[in-house]
């Protein structure tokens, strides 16, 4: 057993370590893939780091990229926002909340969505579906719960795009414009789908079989149209720039968007993904580290782009890659490699 001296500074000792590294050296890692990647860091002092090694029509301008299933910690923090805007609670049931619910699905809790234990089945259907609000609410009301609500996790697409709809139906507005409109600060760059879009500075496909064996990009790919449908809005999707995530993240830690409490509420590992190191915190995995850090992260990928973000609580430094097919991933691979004492 290690002393409280011994573990003191061997704490101390990791965080210099990673002090030693500046986040450009960092970066300089994760590009040694050499494959089409943006990879991005803000230290703690909000210092941002941009690499690129992709193309896109408009040069110098900053690349708009697919951020996959990260758009799951934007809804959370629009739940969250939400949630203090209009008096609500993290316990707050659906029967309070959306119509019509039926009642093996009433008592479920927006702690529960925003945990992946709520019991709702992964997903209603393919990301590129032209559906409606309506017809997706049916499909979740209609199908048999996976689980009863809160007794276990189990990743839910659906169950996030659940929480989509309670933005909207609370609030009057569209998911995106309750975003854009009233939850990003007005200085970050946009997230979100149509209005965030710009086709000229997206990111486009490799030549795949899953996009006919031709570059197309991110609307085209991953929304397969102008705008996505209701299995994907909230829950994947949303674009926006390297920069412009971590700066909506850093704003969200700072207190910007929601008060203190909400944000660590956020951070705490509330439920047990199944293994005892990750744990579901609101739309985030949280990872007790052996040396005493604590990671926040999530990732996103539909086999065509791939995005994935990470932040070290000691350091307060936030890495985020994002590319085509599994480069992300790849590059954050090194990232980790590089920041590990």
């Amino acid at each position: 057993m290690k002393t409280p001296i011994l573990a003191m500074t061997l704490a101390l000792l990791a965080s210099l370590a990673l002090a030693d590294i500046t986040p450009r050296e960092v970066l300089s890692q994760a590009m040694s893939i050499e494959r089409p990647v943006v990879a991005a860091a803000r230290d703690h002092q909000g210092a941002f780091t941009v690499e690129s090694g992709v193309e896109i029509t408009t040069e110098g301008a900053d690349e708009i990229v697919d951020l996959g299933s990260i758009t799951k910690t934007v809804t959370a923090i629009a739940t969250l926002h939400l949630i203090e805007e209009e008096g609500f609670s993290v316990q707050s049931t659906l029967a309070t909340l959306l119509p019509d619910v039926p009642s093996d699905k009433a008592g479920i809790t927006l702690h529960q969505l925003l945990t992946h234990s709520s019991g709702i089945l992964e997903s209603t259907g393919d990301d590129g579906e032209d559906l409606s609000r309506d017809e997706f609410l049916a499909r979740i009301f209609a199908a048999p719960l996976d689980a009863a609500h809160g007794a276990t996790y189990a990743y839910s697409n659906a169950g996030y795009s659940l929480l989509a709809t309670v933005i909207e139906v609370q609030s009057g507005m569209a998911y995106e414009d309750y975003l854009i409109d009233r939850v990003i600060p007005q200085d970050n760059a946009l997230i979100g789908y149509a209005r965030a879009y710009d086709e000229d500075r997206a990111l486009t496909s490799n030549r795949i079989w899953l996009t006919g064996f031709q570059r197309r990009p991110v609307a085209e790919a991953s929304w397969q149209g102008a705008a996505p449908g209701w299995n994907l809005i909230g829950n994947g999707g949303l674009v926006t720039t390297a920069e412009g995530f971590l700066t909506f993240w850093a704003a969200f830690l700072n207190g910007e968007i929601v008060s203190a409490d909400y944000v660590a509420a956020a951070l705490t590992p509330h439920v047990d993904e199944g293994n005892g190191t990750l744990f579901a915190g609101y739309g985030l995995v949280v990872e007790p580290l052996a040396d005493g850090n604590v990671l926040y992260w999530h990732d996103g990928g539909n086999d065509i782009f791939s995005a994935e973000w990470r932040h070290f609580a000691k350091t307060g430094d936030t890495y985020f890659t994002a590319g085509t097919g599994e480069s992300a991933f790849d590059a954050m691979a090194r990232v980790m490699a590089a920041t590990s004492p």
